[in-house]
Formats: structure tokens, sequence, C-alpha cells
């Protein structure tokens, strides 16, 4: 049989016995050795050859005869059945440098994405939210920069709402101090009016005490006299409330035209900082429309359909926060 297999596979026992003895012995002691790898890797392919050499042979002389055929599949199975344990001891040598290159990898893959993760966080900190392709294309020097940008533009705008709202609180306490004045006074002139009237009361009282004395006497002149009296009475009465409405109404108009001023200016101030911040706010939002309109390549594999749909997802979330937040600035 031996001598049918040198015939007709050209490889004989003796010679496979000679790989054995040389290719069982080869290992891989050290990951990093690209001469132990290559020597592991090439008496691999030495055995995958002879081991292809067969099948192929074993196809030709099959072909003559059936039972020629099962001979040939005896003899090129016994042979194969030696070359086999050759080639899974070299293969499994060689993947022990593929597999962990391949692990390697992986976790390289890995760390970059974590850096990437905690730098959009943050960024997200000094409100900066952006998709991870456009982070991920930053060199580090870039990132720093961009980093302290965001951190100088977030407190900027910390500091300038601070002082709107203690501007705010300000002219509220100045508009509350300018309302209590104003109720302090109309308490005066309340008082005043009072005192006034009560005085009046009294006069009225004592006047009729000394008219009803001396009715009996004079009561034609004192009639008379009463009648002028009132008459001149409601005069003045009428003068004085006249007078004092219209220093009611002249304080009023002075307090709202005051209040109108105020409030015209405030308007003004807020249409100037809109139509400061019109060109950011056009320039955030044709950002995100653009982000939008980037095509997306169609990919074949699972894998980068998943990575494809992930960076749709997130760069219509990124885009549709930028618009949100640029409409309320």
């Amino acid at each position: 049989m031996a001598e049918k297999a040198l015939v007709e596979y050209n490889i004989t026992d003796a010679a496979i016995a000679e790989m054995e003895k040389i290719y069982m012995d080869l290992t891989i002691t050290d990951l990093e050795d690209k001469e132990q790898f290559d020597a592991v890797h090439s008496a691999r392919m030495t055995v995958k050859g002879k081991r292809v050499e067969v099948e192929k042979r074993r196809k030709e002389l099959k072909a003559d005869a059936l039972e020629w055929g099962r001979k040939v599949d005896t003899e090129a199975k016994r042979i194969v059945g030696k070359l086999e344990p050759i080639e899974s001891h070299l293969d499994r040598e060689e993947r022990k440098v593929t597999d962990e290159q391949e692990r390697i990898k992986e976790e390289a893959e890995r760390k970059e994405k974590e850096k990437i993760d905690k730098r959009i966080a943050e960024l997200a900190v000094f409100g900066k939210h952006l998709p991870f392709f456009e982070v991920a294309g930053w060199t580090d020097g870039e990132y720093e920069a961009r980093l302290i940008v965001a951190k100088d533009e977030y407190e900027a705008e910390q500091k300038r709402l601070a002082e709107e709202a203690d501007a705010r609180k300000a002219e509220a306490e100045r508009l509350e101090a300018v309302r209590k004045e104003q109720e302090a006074k109309a308490a005066e002139l309340a008082e005043a009016q009072r005192k006034i009237d009560e005085a009046k009361a009294k006069i009225e009282a004592e006047k009729k005490a000394l008219e009803d004395a001396r009715r009996e006497a004079l009561h034609k002149a004192e009639v008379e006299q009463a009648k002028k009296e009132a008459a001149e009475r409601a005069k003045k009465e009428a003068e004085e409330a006249a007078a004092l409405a219209v220093k009611k109404a002249a304080e009023k108009a002075e307090r709202e035209a005051r209040e109108a001023k105020e409030n015209s200016e405030r308007e003004a101030a807020e249409k100037a900082r809109q139509e400061g911040l019109k060109p950011d706010k056009e320039k955030l939002i044709g950002y995100a429309e653009a982000l939008i309109a980037v095509s997306i390549p169609e990919v074949a594999s699972d894998e980068a359909r998943v990575v494809r749909e992930y960076a749709l997802r997130v760069i219509g979330l990124e885009a549709d926060e930028i618009i949100k937040q640029a409409k309320e600035l």
C-alpha cells in the first residue's frame, strides 16, 4: 500500500513521518516572536499543500473506476488521517498569534470608544451636544482646544444669565419700593382728607347749634345767610375736590408714563438682544440641518448596518436638540 501511495500520490509514509517529526515540535512560546509565527505558518501551509495535492490526485484517480476510486479514497483517507493531526497542531499554534492579535485589536477599539464617549460627556456638561463620529475625528489637541472653548462659552453664558437675573431682581425691588411709596402717599392723603372731613363736620355742628339758638329772632336773615354760606362752602369744596382730582390724575399719568417708558426700554433691550443672537441662531440651525442632510452610505454587513442605524439615530437626535436649543436662545 505504501508503494502504491508513492506512485499515485507522490508522498510516502516516511515523508509524512519526517514532517511529523519536524513540525510537531514547532510551538509558539512568545506571541510577539514573528520568527516562531512565520515558521509555524510556513509549516502549516506545506502540510496543507500536501493534503490538497492528495485530495486533488484522489479525485483524478477516482474518475477511472468506482472500485479503484474506493481504493483511492481509502488510501487518501489514511494519508489525510496522518496529515490532519499535524495540520491541526500547526493551526492551533498559528491561532495563538492570530487570536491574540484580534483580541488586542478589539481591546484597542473598546478603549477608543470609551475615550470618545467620555469626551462627549465632558462636552455635554458645558452644553455642547455633539455626535459620536464628529468627536471621534478630532485629535487630542483639537479636543482639548474645543473643550476649553466650550467651558469658556458656558461660563460666559452663566455669568450673563446671572447678571440678567440680578438686574431683574433689582428692577423688581425698585418697583416694589415705588409701589410702597405710592401706597404710603395715598394713605397720607386719605388721612389728611379724613381730618378735613372731621373738622368740617365739627364746624358744621357748631354752626348748626348757633343757628338754632338764633333762629327765632333772625330766622329769615339766618336762612338767607346760611344759603349763601352753603353755596360758598360747596364752591370751595368743589374747587378743593377738583384740585385733588387733578393732582391724582397728574400723579397717575406720570406713573403710567414712567412705567410705559421702562417697559419700552426693556422690550427694546430684549429685541436688540434677539437681533444680536439671530446670526448665531441661524448658523446653529443651518449646521443641524446640514447634519440631517448628510447622506449615510448603504452597507452590506449586519455589523456595518448596526453602526449605520446608530449614526442615523444619533445624528437625528443631536440635530433636533441643536435646533431646539438655538430657538430657545
